[in-house]
């Protein structure tokens, strides 16, 4: 025999045992298990304020506020579910799911109004949300964030200190909406929002800069005595019914450009310390400026 052959001879067992062994690996391979992430408490209590069933849905109501209760840490992410849940519900729902938006609604509102169960330092994201007769008046709250927003019904955030911004862009308000006496640390805008009824601004404070520009008002605008401590834009807004500025402060520059003033406005007496321009803007009556 030659050398050849005896290397083939010698070889072929174990060819042999390598392929047999490589098939039986082909034949009981099993695929690898796959275990998904157990969920947290808090994303438990999220699907059962979800569930369809009633009893189910203030039940976990109940263990939200003793989740957020239970631990400072707790308080802004249990907020940011209960936004989220909100959120979710359907526009405008049931007659279920409407009284279910206002359980949440003051629930939420209960947890910023200083008092019994106040969580202090909190932010609030309602982006894209339909709210119905919101309410958060005398609130105190850090940022909150209303872009897209729908709200059904009046709207109130009077008497309420936002130690960051409000930025509610796109917002649409179909009725009433009370900013009086509010208190924005950080920036107010409002800006491509619409609101179909009153807007009442008066005495309200703005530290930071105030985006109006492109908003409609339908009824009256009122910023009696309003103070803003920054630049304000108020460019192509649309007034339909009176806007007051009467004993308005502006500190900072201001810009009223392409502005539609169609009901009558007032200037009275109001305190321009930056530059103010009205270039293009449309009034309808003659102007109060005294």
């Amino acid at each position: 025999m030659s050398l050849l052959s005896r290397w083939f001879a010698a070889t072929s067992d174990v060819l042999t045992s390598v392929a047999v062994f490589g098939r039986r690996r082909v034949v009981t391979a099993r695929p690898p298990v796959t275990r998904s992430a157990p969920s947290s408490p808090l994303q438990d209590i999220g699907a059962r304020m979800r569930s369809a069933e009633s009893d189910v849905r203030l039940d976990g109501l109940r263990d939200w506020v003793a989740y957020g209760e239970s631990l400072v840490d707790h308080r802004q992410p249990a907020l940011d579910e209960l936004c989220a849940v909100l959120r979710d519900l359907p526009s405008p729902g049931t007659e279920v799911e409407q009284r279910w938006r206002r359980v949440l609604q003051a629930t939420l509102a209960a947890r910023l109004r200083p008092g019994p169960g106040f969580w202090l330092g909190c932010d609030v994201d309602l982006r894209h949300t339909t709210l119905v007769d919101f309410d958060l008046s005398d609130c105190r709250l850090r940022t909150a964030r209303f872009d897209g927003t729908r709200f059904l019904g009046d709207t109130r955030f009077d008497h309420t200190s936002f130690l960051g911004g409000f930025m509610a862009p796109g917002a649409h308000f179909e009725r009433h909406v009370l900013f009086t006496r509010s208190v924005f640390a950080r920036g107010f805008g409002l800006r491509g929002a619409t609101v179909c009824g009153n807007g009442e601004l008066s005495h309200i404070q703005v530290a930071g800069p105030v985006a109006l520009g492109r908003a409609r008002f339908s009824g009256r605008a009122d910023f009696t005595c309003s103070r803003f401590g920054s630049d304000v834009d108020c460019s192509f807004v649309r007034f339909g019914g009176r806007a007051v500025f009467r004993r308005a402060w502006f500190a900072g520059a201001s810009t009223f450009e392409g502005t539609w003033f169609r009901g009558r406005e007032d200037f009275v007496e109001s305190s321009f310390g930056g530059e103010s321009s009205f270039e293009k803007t449309r009034f309808g009556h003659r102007v109060h400026a005294d």
